[in-house]
């Protein structure tokens, strides 16, 4: 498990390791990695279903159902009143434009 602490909003965080031995902790953490894994699974093979009404908003993958919104807080709202037992739900903006350039650079 990796935590990320900051004291302040200038000192850079702290990153703390920790070595989960708990069979139970191991489990759950497993079965919340499967749930997730199978979220995005169904994202991929059902991309071409979300994508058109997907654009430009926020989505979140629960369920293996697709929760699509405003904002990143609605999508997650309507995932979990859906599904409020999968803590493998994930979420993502879709850009509006995929066909967009995109350049990335540091200059420094």
């Amino acid at each position: 498990m990796i935590r990320i602490v900051s004291t302040t909003p200038v000192e850079p965080p702290k990153i703390i390791f920790r070595e989960v031995t708990d069979p139970a902790e191991i489990a759950r953490s497993r079965a919340q990695t499967e749930r997730a894994w199978r979220n995005i699974d169904w994202l991929h093979s059902h991309w071409s279903d979300v994508l058109p009404q997907a654009l430009g908003k926020c989505i979140a993958v629960a369920g293996q159902q697709a929760f699509i919104a405003d904002t990143d807080e609605e999508a997650r709202a309507l995932a979990a009143a859906a599904h409020p037992g999968d803590d493998g739900m994930f979420t993502m903006y879709i850009r509006a434009n995929q066909n967009a350039v995109r350049i990335y650079a540091h200059h420094g």
